[in-house]
């Protein structure tokens, strides 16, 4: 080509030249255009708003170049959950082994900062190849356990998605030493339920060895892993359990012995429902033999018994536990809203909604208090509360659980009444906050249903994180949804379903309406 145009004169021979060059002028637009894009990328990253910087790090989570996915490792120490949650779920997503490889040094597994940390292991758990078994130990030597705990939990999603392979006998070895070890109780749990996914002969010794440990929370592991046994030791250890001084041990196994559908273990749950002392724990009984049987009986252990008398071989009936209905039997309500436990932390969302007002003039905050009022005032007196109202930030009405005396629900009722900040809805920190007080067993989460503050954004990662950190707590989450986007109240029904709580959505005017009629 370049002969015959030198032949045909220097015209043609420029136009040749030009026609050959195409393809490399092309190239390096394209690449002015990346340029131009990491460009926006960084000035969002730095001085956007927390949308625009979680925009960013989708456009640079995009590009797939070594540069663009550098600032997205970045993204993961933004203080603002939308950037920090996008950049999080992107790693997540990450197909390169060249890419992944930058996961493991200094900008992720390796890093100091310790939200990245935190994040970057967690991710490591979702990826579907190039992951090492062996970067993850370091994360559970640490001495935080939340790090440690996701670690463990990302190489059980590991072993559970694909196994381990080569890996799979020296990792099985390092989480029994794990277990058996003098890490945190918590720790040590999730290790179990790692070594479960890799090891399950040498997890049901370990399980075997938790039911007799003093930490409630490692019994509640050995628990978990008794419901993967055989129908007859599952039966014969979960109902063993119905005498654990820990409500949370108590739920894991009348969740097993629920599971097993057999007539021995419906009269072992009609017996614990005679002698159980939390009301959650009873509301749950009845609501499986309601459910199972069609029939309504209360708490007449003899009709019960009758009926289970009946029952021969394994069965499939009732509706499934997402979708029952929405009652309990402490006839204490808020806002229609019916309580099943005794042992009850309420978090209740101050964000901009909050705030707004209806026809008459009130905001939707002074409906909310005079509901609070009437439900704390019908609390029994052996029943235990606490209040916690958050923006940003979750303030407590007290440190741990209080009796609901005629004096605290007053104070209670007062203090709250007070509340006036105003802000971004953290609700991860703020039920992070509650699960620290060992004796609640229910979280009523009063909310619009979106957060809007704190490092966590996303609800489907926020619901993950949740249930992970809830497993050896067993703590009911009740969402009470008013006027929340229908995309949202998805992942809160998932997250009651995954807790044995219940999620009921209304429109505010239910609020208006409720309160006239009173």
């Amino acid at each position: 080509m370049a002969l015959r145009c030198r032949r045909n004169g220097r015209g043609l021979l420029s136009l040749c030249f030009c026609a050959l060059l195409a393809p490399f002028a092309a190239g390096h637009g394209a690449l002015d255009k990346v340029q131009d894009v990491l460009e926006d990328a960084r000035r969002d990253l730095k001085l956007g708003r927390p949308e625009a910087r979680r925009a960013a790090v989708k456009k640079l989570a995009a590009l797939g170049t070594r540069e663009s996915f550098e600032l997205v490792l970045e993204a993961l120490a933004d203080p603002d959950g939308q950037a920090g949650d996008e950049a999080q779920l992107a790693i997540g997503r990450v197909k390169d082994a060249r890419l992944f490889a930058l996961v493991q040094g200094p900008l992720g597994l390796a890093s100091r900062d310790e939200w990245v940390k935190l994040r970057a292991f967690e991710a490591c758990g979702r990826i579907e190849d190039g992951f090492d078994v062996r970067k993850m130990f370091g994360g559970v030597l640490s001495r935080d356990p939340e790090l440690a705990r996701t670690a463990l939990w990302s190489i059980e999603r590991q072993a559970r998605a694909k196994g381990l392979a080569a890996d799979e006998r020296d990792t099985g070895l390092r989480l029994d030493g794990f277990v058996r070890g003098s890490l945190p109780p918590e720790v040590r749990g999730a290790a179990l339920l790692a070594l479960l996914s890799v090891d399950a002969f040498a997890a049901h010794d370990r399980a075997l060895e938790a039911l007799s440990d003093s930490a409630d929370a490692l019994r509640c592991a050995g628990m978990l892993v008794v419901g993967t046994f055989s129908e007859q030791e599952a039966f014969t250890l979960s109902t063993r359990a119905l005498a654990d001084t820990s409500d949370r041990v108590r739920t894991v196994a009348i969740a097993n012995l629920e599971r097993l559908k057999s007539r021995a273990a419906v009269l072992a749950l009609i017996e614990q429902l005679g002698r159980e002392s939390r009301s959650r724990l009873k509301c749950e009984i009845r609501r499986y033999l309601r459910e199972t049987s069609g029939l309504e009986y209360g708490d007449d252990l003899a009709a019960w018994r009758a009926w289970a008398n009946t029952l021969k071989g394994p069965w499939s009936t009732g509706e499934a536990r997402a979708s029952s209905p929405y009652r309990g039997d402490t006839h204490v309500k808020l806002a229609g809203f019916e309580l099943t436990s005794d042992r009850v932390t309420f978090l209740i969302d101050m964000s901009g909604s909050m705030w707004n007002t209806d026809a008459g003039g009130r905001t939707r905050k002074e409906l909310v208090d005079m509901k609070l009022r009437a439900c704390l005032e019908a609390l029994p007196a052996s029943s235990a509360f606490n209040v916690i109202p958050y923006t940003k930030t979750a303030n407590a009405f007290e440190k741990r659980l209080v009796r609901a005396t005629k004096e605290n629900v007053g104070r209670a009722a007062t203090w709250f009444e007070k509340r006036n900040e105003r802000g971004s809805g953290n609700v991860f920190d703020a039920a992070l906050l509650a699960l620290e007080d060992p004796d609640v067993d229910t979280l009523v989460v009063l909310t619009d249903g979106v957060p809007t503050g704190g490092r966590r954004w996303n609800m489907d990662l926020m619901v993950e994180l949740l249930v992970e950190r809830n497993r050896f707590r067993q703590v009911a989450f009740d969402s009470l949804l008013v006027e929340a986007p229908k995309g949202n109240r998805r992942a809160w029904t998932e997250l009651a379903a995954r807790t044995g709580g219940r999620s009921l959505a209304i429109e505010a005017q239910e609020l208006i309406e409720k309160e006239a009629a009173r």
